[in-house]
């Protein structure tokens, strides 16, 4: 049997006089229901709860304290819910649609669903149960002081009365096989002087949810405060400690599993160091790479190199993955295939692009990565300033990777003032070619004093000047070695500053 809570007025402007200033008075009532159908139905044989008024204060102030402290609980499991959930269900979409094997992830998952409650009852659907029917409860249960009874067949009651009081009343109406059950809750308060009056209790002016009876419940006890304003909460700490914890294992997971993957793809490859791909990037117009295995080196010079500077002590470094080289400078055919101009100063389509400030360069590889795919190589960037210098050596530890300096570079010496077509020098050992000379070569670092070691180093968080490397047409042998370095503001283009792109070790 399914009961609408039916209640009759709002209780704001019941005014609450003492008990003692009321004369006993004879009330008599004739209960009715209007249905849905707003037909008017005379109910008989209904069962009325009368609770004197000090006793109905003091028990609404007990179910409105209970109602506060419900909504606030529910609320939050709702938040916790949502939050757990919403992470549960980023691992399940990491297991099924990542890309990569991460044997770990059902377990994790199994045991975030274990230990969360609040995640196990969302995802089983489970109801935290109704806070309505429960204050109800709450509300009429337990009385010590009480008058309960019956009306006769048509309705009717009849009880003394003194002072003001709270009438609870119930009425069910038969439907065939089934039945529909009315509550209501309603005041009376006999006026000055009058012996009989009549009491009607109908579903008018109803409140048909829980927020209607905390509203009723709170101008009787002359509470203020919506029930509403208990649902605001946070995520609790609690939760947010358990997601961050389960993020960092499935993080922790996504790692290992890449570190494998890498090492795995590495040991398939071997030491092919120079392999080379060939990708289009716009019609006619290709770009290849050579490919760069995982190592480890000196970068800078030692203290005996001639034309060195401080800042090229040496330090060791370790680069843990593998990655793709462009062979050549950016020349100026792929930069107007990617951007539509052509900043620069010395004209040819396969000539290095030069005057494009670290600012520019960006931008180029932003298009590029739109224009191409990149599940061939991963992510076009400019290379760290290590693995710049590492792919310059290609595992020679000279000043000249590749042999002399005539053979390898367009310096100050021989190239007539101007930049040369790119590739036209003796490449390295890895298949690269003009990494010293012809244009000098943004890198995506910011610029330190002293080079950064370690593994896959970079360089600082920030700064004011990016680093270039390499040499160029217009410097002599001091700017064109392996080791040489420097900086200039990214938002500056020069002419003998170009780049070439590298791409991330994705196979």
């Amino acid at each position: 049997m399914r009961f609408p809570i039916l209640f009759a007025l709002s209780f704001a402007c019941i005014p609450v006089l003492p008990s003692c200033s009321k004369k006993p008075v004879q009330v008599t009532g004739q209960i009715f229901v209007i249905t849905q159908g707003r037909e008017n139905i005379k109910m008989g044989g209904v069962k009325v709860l009368m609770v004197p008024d000090d006793e109905f204060r003091k028990k609404a102030q007990d179910v409105v304290a209970f109602m506060q402290q419900e909504a606030k609980a529910e609320a939050q499991r709702e938040a916790d819910s949502d939050h757990m959930t919403q992470f549960i269900h980023e691992v399940i979409a990491l297991e099924e649609t990542g890309g990569l094997n991460l044997p770990e992830l059902p377990k994790i998952r199994e045991s975030i669903v274990k230990e969360s409650g609040f995640a196990s009852e969302l995802i089983n659907s489970l109801n935290a149960g109704d806070l309505l029917t429960r204050s109800f409860v709450r509300l009429f249960a337990d009385h010590d002081l009480k008058l309960e009874f019956t009306t006769d067949a048509d309705g009717k009651f009849a009880l003394p009365l003194k002072g003001k009081a709270w009438f609870h009343a119930m009425a069910e109406r038969k439907m065939g096989e089934n039945s529909e059950g009315y509550l209501w809750i309603k005041s009376f308060e006999a006026p000055d002087g009058v012996t009989t009056a009549n009491l009607v209790i109908s579903n008018e002016d109803d409140f048909d949810d829980e927020d209607g009876l905390y509203a009723m419940l709170a101008a009787a006890c002359e509470l203020q405060g919506e029930l509403a304003e208990f649902r605001k909460v946070e995520v609790s700490e609690k939760m947010k400690s358990m997601v961050a914890r389960y993020r960092d294992e499935v993080e922790s997971a996504k790692s290992k599993a890449e570190r494998e993957a890498a090492e795995a793809y590495e040991k398939l490859r071997g030491n092919r160091a120079g392999e080379e791909r060939e990708i289009e990037i716009a019609s006619g117009v290709k770009m290849t790479f050579c490919w760069c295995p995982a190592g480890t080196f000196k970068m800078g010079s030692p203290s005996s190199e001639e034309h060195r500077s401080p800042d090229e002590d040496q330090v060791d470094v370790t680069l843990t993955k593998g990655f793709w080289m462009a062979k050549t400078e950016v020349t100026q055919a792929q930069w107007r295939a990617v951007m539509g101009t052509n900043p620069s100063g010395f004209q040819g389509d396969l000539l290095p692009v030069e005057r494009v400030s670290w600012n520019d360069c960006q931008e180029f590889l932003k298009k590029l990565n739109a224009m191409v795919s990149l599940s061939d190589g991963g992510q076009m960037q400019l290379p760290t300033e290590a693995q710049w210098e590492y792919a310059c050596r290609a595992g020679e530890t000279g000043p000249h990777p590749g042999g002399g300096l005539n053979e390898i570079a367009w310096h100050y010496g021989n190239s007539e003032n101007r930049t040369h077509q790119v590739g036209t020098k003796k490449a390295n050992a890895w298949g690269l070619h003009d990494m010293i000379g012809n244009v000098r070569e943004w890198c995506n670092d910011w610029r330190d004093q002293d080079l950064a070691g370690g593994t896959d180093p970079k360089g600082p968080p920030s700064g004011s000047y990016r680093v270039y490397r390499g040499g160029s047409w217009n410097l002599n042998a001091f700017g064109c070695r392996a080791a040489y370095r420097y900086s200039y503001n990214p938002g500056n283009a020069y002419y003998d500053i170009g780049f070439r792109v590298a791409r991330s070790s994705v196979p």
